[in-house]
């Protein structure tokens, strides 16, 4: 499978890991969104957002699917050239030294292997197994 092609962008603040990577969807999917506007949409605070809020994007026109996904599942919305949102424990990524809740989006599987972009590094895509990704 290759990889999808989503633009990487920095979080701009360290608790607007979801605006991150919805404005990195949203111009994936050609309608770019600032992440100001997303974390006001959101109602994101110092601490980050709750992931639920998510659901927040239909009024708004994107469709959204919010739940608990497999690999089989992922894979699927891959194959149809659809990025994931994923919401992960950073303490199970072997690149990150501290535990906290996160979002990152999930651009690509292969054989044991997860391409993810994380807003909250420079570097992207990360590569990383698909166990570590599924303890995350």
């Amino acid at each position: 499978m290759s990889w999808l092609n989503v633009p990487h962008l920095r979080q701009v603040n360290p608790s607007w890991c979801l605006p991150a990577c919805i404005a990195m969807v949203a111009t994936y999917w050609q309608r770019p969104l600032t992440q100001d506007a997303v974390a006001n949409w959101l109602s994101t605070s110092w601490i980050g957002t709750p992931s639920s809020r998510i659901q927040r994007l239909t009024e708004r026109g994107f469709d959204v699917v919010y739940r608990t996904g497999s690999v089989s599942e992922l894979e699927g919305w891959l194959a149809q050239r659809t990025p994931c949102i994923l919401f992960v424990r950073t303490s199970d990524l072997p690149y990150w030294k501290i535990d906290t809740p996160h979002a990152v989006i999930l651009a690509g599987v292969e054989a044991e292997s997860a391409q993810i972009i994380d807003p909250d590094f420079d570097t992207a895509p990360v590569t990383v197994s698909v166990d570590e990704l599924l303890l995350a």
